[in-house]
């Protein structure tokens, strides 16, 4: 006999040492809570404007294709978090198929996929399919990165002596002073060595591929491994460009897309080779199970992003530890009170820079930090 869900809470949270910084979202959070009528519960995120996330979450039915997230799960039978999945998206059809909506659907999808393995006493990977990594590199991403050579080593040095041998910068406004840019990018690499690995994130800093040219040889000639979300993504031309341009892998996906619909063009034109889906966007576990089954003949990677908490790093080290190629994990350096203390249990990195999966407990295998979500929340 199956359970039923019980009770749908969203939790807003403030970091109360900062409130905004440019471009990410580490300070605030929206965490949500499902549990079912036996008391178990169940934990989810999404890495988007908590208030908007809770209205979606908690509002009344403006009509019967427009009805609050919530509503629509409380009292129903947990047997299938997919037909779930269905309900929410059919039944909030007026809000449009992408955008804010599918986050929303994204966090309650996470936290009704970790209630459901929790109650089959299964850990959640064992949903994606067959375990074949019990550890996963780990790569840290470092932002912002700092604009002087002794501010920059000040930054880079504690993360290779923890241990990381994989690390993620990020376009900087500075990026426009291009000489500038060019003795950063060789100073970073003479800093860690020829063994650490490098990627960038564009993050949207430039819009179009004449921006990115200027730096693409010295990318290539320091060996980066990806060049992630370049440009909007209503410029797929670009992308289409840069991909013949260099041999460096080009990632899309984190920033915008929201469902396997949103990939299906880029996929058509070949235009990636890395999908970065941030599960906690995306239309959380059931959606990124459909995009593993889009690309599964396609030659495509797929490696989530993960600049948020230990929820969506845990998820994705579940999705992850499952690939037959070892991919790393997103591993954000964020001095967030949200970031470094939401969870009990959180994802520690050893000596050679990689992370043990939490293989043999329930659900995602991490516990809440509720003296932290009473102390952060938004009242």
């Amino acid at each position: 006999m199956f359970n039923r869900i019980e009770k749908v809470e969203v939790f807003c949270l403030q970091d109360p040492q900062a409130d905004f910084v440019r471009f990410e979202g580490s300070y605030q959070n929206v965490v949500v809570v499902i549990t079912a009528d036996n008391g178990m519960y169940g934990i989810g995120e999404s890495d988007s404007p908590p208030i908007i996330i809770k209205a979606l979450i908690e509002s009344p039915a403006y009509n019967h294709l427009s009805q609050g997230l919530a509503s629509l799960l409380v009292g129903e039978i947990l047997d299938d978090p997919k037909r779930l999945w269905q309900k929410m998206y059919q039944s909030s059809y007026w809000h449009g198929r992408n955008g804010a909506l599918i986050h929303a659907i994204s966090a309650l999808d996470i936290a009704i996929w970790d209630l459901f393995a929790r109650l089959h006493k299964a850990p959640l990977h064992h949903y994606f399919g067959e375990q074949h990594h019990l550890q996963l590199p780990a790569y840290a991403t470092v932002y912002p990165l700092a604009e002087e050579e002794t501010e920059i080593q000040a930054q880079i040095m504690p993360l290779l002596e923890q241990g990381f041998k994989r690390l993620k910068i990020c376009v900087e406004p500075w990026w426009l002073d291009i000489e500038k840019t060019h003795s950063n990018l060789e100073y970073l690499r003479l800093l860690v060595g020829s063994d650490v690995d490098l990627m960038l994130d564009v993050a949207l800093e430039f819009t179009q591929l004449e921006q990115l040219k200027p730096f693409i040889s010295t990318l290539e000639h320091l060996n980066f491994k990806w060049i992630e979300a370049p440009f909007n993504l209503e410029n797929i031309d670009d992308h289409i460009a840069l991909k013949k341009l260099t041999h460096i892998p080009l990632g899309v996906g984190d920033l915008g897309m929201t469902t396997c619909k949103e990939f299906e063009p880029y996929l058509k034109a070949n235009a990636f080779d890395i999908a970065q889906p941030d599960i906690s966007l995306f239309g959380g576990i059931t959606e990124v199970m459909a995009l593993q089954v889009l690309l599964e003949t396609q030659n495509k990677r797929i490696v989530p992003h993960a600049y948020n908490t230990d929820i969506t790093i845990a998820v994705n080290s579940h999705f992850l530890c499952t690939q037959i190629q070892q991919e790393a994990l997103e591993y954000s350096t964020s001095p967030s009170l949200l970031r470094q203390a939401l969870i009990k249990n959180p994802y520690s990195i050893d000596t050679n820079g990689m992370v043990t999966i939490a293989h043999e407990q329930d659900g995602l295998g991490i516990k809440l930090n509720w003296d932290i979500i009473q102390s952060c929340i938004i009242r």
